[in-house]
């Protein structure tokens, strides 16, 4: 890394919260830890780290609620990659976790390599929009454009504030305009794992999706049992 990409830790378990933060440090991301929501939000105020890592019980605040509270606040922030860890592994609370955009779910107890393998995943994903292909030019697709090397989506010169998901969903769409995008496919390419029956995530972003894209939102065509497609014919957008 040529430079210390930054991790915060939300855990009230103050002997896995050393662990992980000894963990990372040695992989060379510079961690700060804190044992509550309340706390990581008086942290979020001031400055941005490049991943958060939350467990789901905190005491006060739970860590699904802090999600929700910086997915709606938007900005910088709202855009930040959540990885839930929990000891609950059942697919209900799995599938809640990622429909309030978090980005991954890692289950207790967990190893070291899985955690340190995922975290890099998710901060690479994150990246990848600023980082490749320097000769790409913005999508247009009537008044909205997307801006990949910015990460910036507007309509109209309105600029909107979409979770890292929502955004990769919308790229995918516009980009592959009218052609069918199934929900396994979302699943594998933006979430890096098998579609294993969570078409609710799938769904939840794209409801949130549309609503963010405001008189744009018809352009996002459901195909029935299949997935999406992107189709914004005069007089629709």
């Amino acid at each position: 890394m040529n430079q210390k990409q930054k991790i915060l830790v939300v855990d009230d378990e103050l002997s896995l919260l050393k662990s992980i933060k000894d963990l990372l440090e040695l992989e060379g991301f510079g961690v700060t830890t804190c044992t509550s929501a309340e706390q990581a939000l008086k942290l979020l105020a001031s400055s941005f780290p490049d991943l958060m890592v939350v467990d789901l019980r905190l005491p006060g605040m739970s860590g699904l609620d802090l999600c929700r509270r910086v997915r709606a606040a938007g900005g910088p922030a709202g855009r930040i990659p959540m990885m839930f860890l929990s000891t609950d592994a059942s697919e209900v609370s799995k599938v809640l976790g990622l429909e309030l955009g978090g980005d991954d779910y890692l289950t207790k107890p967990f190893s070291a390599a899985e955690l340190v393998a995922r975290i890099k995943a998710l901060i690479r994903r994150s990246r990848a929009a600023g980082e490749e292909g320097p000769e790409e030019e913005p999508l247009r697709s009537r008044g909205l454009v997307i801006d990949r090397q910015r990460h910036e989506v507007s309509i109209d010169g309105r600029r909107l504030d979409l979770s890292p998901k929502e955004f990769e969903i919308l790229y995918l769409l516009v980009r592959k305009s009218g052609r069918v995008i199934t929900r396994e496919f979302f699943m594998e390419r933006i979430w890096e794992r098998p579609y294993a029956n969570t078409s609710r995530v799938i769904d939840t972003h794209v409801k949130n999706l549309r609503k963010n894209l405001g008189r744009m939102k018809g352009c996002i065509v459901t195909v029935e049992s299949l997935g999406y497609k992107w189709e914004c014919p005069e007089g629709r957008g």
